[in-house]
């Protein structure tokens, strides 16, 4: 109770402390500060004499120990003795009362994942002290975020699935079928590393129900609920962690899959495997950049003209008269070398990929045909946060960013659901 009294009698002495102001932003700020401090000193105030109460109950103490932990009011020192027991010398009052051995508090340690994958280190590190009070270097924040990513992952993606396909979809009922229709989109951006190790690529996948899919204009609309993965590993362990998603946004349902990505043989390959009888869709969006290649090449400096042929070949391709398409390319005389060039990677691309771009019945049935959805899920997932100028990361680093941005990106409870079972474990 003297504890107490104490406690009481420093507040109201700080409180008096608090100058006069007249101006409310000015009043705040002086007031929170004093706050923050005040917090600091009555939580550490209250814990260490549980402590010490706890102790009491002890015998045959031997040092004294001291630890910090990081709270979000700042730093908290608590001295805690050490004991003989049977099983040698132990800090018995850490498990007792649920002390964890690191520092982090997982409350403040979800801030700084918070911080660190929505913006640039030096500008996390810089909030991240200016709403703790913590004082610590901006490598440590660093590598505490990249340490976590990583281990999200691990715990997220340490249990394979098998995926139900029983009833799946097909080309000749598309329009005849009602059920539920899941969207995987997969794609892949090249990411910078250090060391000299050059750019490697991050697989990105995306699901999302189509019931998530909502029009928000004539030509535009928006998905209101999807699920991240992303990851720098081997295209197995990214099969494997798409499989587990889809299968933890699934459930029980009967579901219909559509995969959406690009011309990359290994999507196709992983959908033939992991989703056989899905509707395979190469993205519109892809597509496109190839028609670009030609109308730039064929009307160099003449944006007007360039416009009008990729939109009058876009509107042949999504009546699936892909051939027509590649017959006016022909008629582009060929003697320029980016032209050639440009024409036959868009005949070839097209060629390679006939069994997914037959646009007109996908539209028909109401499917999305990409059209930007997978291409947006990179820029969210990995450019927007690893690839701005001069960035270089470890392997580790980016792995654990982006894991971490996947599952903070995400509409489901991956992330409030990893930080509850930090701290079930830390307190277990």
């Amino acid at each position: 109770m003297n504890n107490r009294q104490s406690i009481l009698s420093h507040i109201s002495d700080t409180l008096q402390d608090l100058p006069e102001c007249h101006h409310l932003e000015e009043f705040v700020g002086e007031f929170y500060n004093m706050w923050l401090k005040l917090g600091k000193f009555v939580q550490q105030s209250l814990f260490q004499a549980l402590i010490e109460e706890k102790e009491a109950e002890y015998s045959h103490p031997r040092t004294k120990r001291e630890k910090r932990y990081y709270t979000p009011l700042g730093e908290m020192v608590l001295v805690r003795r050490a004991y003989e027991t049977t099983d040698g010398i132990k800090v018995l009052v850490d498990e007792e009362l649920g002390l964890p051995k690191d520092k982090w508090l997982p409350m403040v340690l979800e801030l700084a994942c918070a911080l660190g994958v929505s913006s640039e280190f030096p500008n996390s590190h810089s909030l991240f002290q200016k709403w703790t009070t913590l004082n610590l270097t901006q490598k440590t924040l660093a590598l505490q975020v990249e340490k976590v990513g990583n281990q999200l992952q691990s715990q997220e993606f340490k249990v394979e699935c098998d995926i139900d396909l029983s009833s799946q979809l097909s080309v000749d009922n598309l329009e005849s079928e009602q059920a539920d229709l899941l969207y995987v989109g997969v794609d892949g951006v090249m990411t910078p590393l250090n060391q000299k190790q050059g750019y490697k690529e991050a697989k990105v996948g995306v699901i999302f129900w189509n019931k998530d899919h909502q029009k928000v204009g004539k030509k535009r609309g928006v998905i209101r609920q999807r699920e991240y993965v992303a990851t720098l590993k081997s295209r197995k362990e990214f099969r494997d962690r798409v499989s587990q998603l889809y299968n933890q946004v699934a459930g029980q349902k009967p579901t219909k899959t559509v995969l959406i990505g690009d011309g990359a043989h290994w999507i196709w390959s992983m959908a033939s495997e992991q989703f056989p009888g899905a509707v395979e869709i190469l993205d519109f969006f892809h597509l496109s950049e190839y028609v670009w290649a030609v109308a730039k090449a064929a009307y160099p400096n003449k944006e007007d003209s360039q416009k009008d042929w990729v939109k009058t070949q876009q509107q042949l391709l999504k009546k699936s008269e892909w051939t027509t398409v590649i017959e006016n390319c022909h008629q582009f005389p060929k003697k320029k070398k980016d032209l050639k060039r440009a024409i036959t990677d868009l005949e070839r691309y097209l060629t390679n990929n006939q069994s997914r771009i037959d646009y007109h019945s996908y539209l028909k049935a109401g499917l999305m045909i990409g059209s930007g959805v997978v291409e947006s899920s990179n820029r969210r997932v990995v450019t927007q946060r690893l690839k701005q100028a001069g960035m270089h990361w470890s392997f580790f680093g980016a792995e654990g960013v982006m894991a971490l941005r996947a599952a903070y990106l995400s509409n489901s409870t991956r992330w409030s659901n990893f930080w509850s079972s930090l701290s079930y474990n830390q307190s277990s």
